[in-house]
């Protein structure tokens, strides 16, 4: 009798359980969702969400969030971008550099995706890391030239993950440069244009070896890429290769 006293609300509690983590997982993928919507539109970064997100996220432990924290850098992660929605093709598609007054209309996309979001109570969290990823420590970033620590923590931490995909990406007008070379360049820029705590925990992460298996995870799932014969490692394909070329594993 016991048993059966204990048993019908046990069913009902993980009957709810199951129920909220359906409702959680359809929150998660309509934010996914939005993200990839952005990356249609702005297809020469296509893959920056997923990996600003997930180098975001080994920062975040690094740095010793919690796990509420860790959902909350990563569904951020995800909608950092969001405003681009507001930008004009034209722009998001020139396959050059933008000249000032393009790059001024670029400048408004955190507070666009702000306003997209601060109507949703279930955002609000999220804002921060929208709203302040291109602020700079030194107080010349913006939309707010905001300095230091009065720049919340979601944007610093999102700034330095943010720049090191920008610079280890391929643009049409530029190469991207190594891991190694994107590091150093993290490192000139602590204290002025980055946290230098944010600099130093991805710096730690891609040292243990984090960053590189996001990467890794990435390069397999995206066609141009393709594996060592000898040890499998993942190697982004260089624009213009053509069948016949060599490539050097760094492995």
């Amino acid at each position: 009798q016991l048993l059966n006293a204990l048993a019908g609300p046990a069913a009902i509690a993980i009957k709810n359980a199951q129920y909220v983590a359906r409702v959680e997982r359809g929150y998660q993928d309509t934010l996914l969702v939005l993200a990839n919507a952005i990356e249609l539109r702005d297809h020469y970064t296509v893959g920056h969400t997923w990996r600003v997100t997930n180098f975001a996220a080994e920062m975040a432990r690094t740095l010793g969030w919690n796990e509420e924290q860790l959902r909350t850098c990563q569904m951020g992660g995800v909608l950092h971008d969001i405003g681009k929605i507001a930008i004009s093709d034209a722009i998001l598609r020139k396959p050059e550099g933008l000249t000032d007054e393009e790059y001024a209309q670029m400048k408004v996309h955190p507070e666009r995706g702000a306003r997209l979001m601060q109507d949703v109570e279930s955002l609000a969290s999220l804002i921060p890391y929208a709203l302040y990823h291109h602020e700079r420590f030194d107080g010349t970033g913006y939309p707010f030239g905001l300095a230091g620590e009065n720049i919340p923590i979601e944007g610093r931490l999102l700034a330095v993950a943010d720049t090191f995909d920008a610079m280890t990406s391929n643009r049409p007008y530029r190469k991207g440069l190594g891991p190694e070379i994107a590091l150093m360049e993290l490192e000139k820029g602590k204290g002025t244009q980055f946290d230098p705590g944010c600099v130093d925990a991805l710096v730690k992460a891609y040292r243990e070896g984090r960053i590189d298996r996001i990467l890794q995870e990435y390069y397999k799932k995206e066609e141009k890429s393709i594996a060592c014969p000898f040890c499998s490692t993942y190697l982004p394909t260089p624009a213009g290769a053509k069948v016949g070329d060599a490539f050097t594993c760094s492995v």
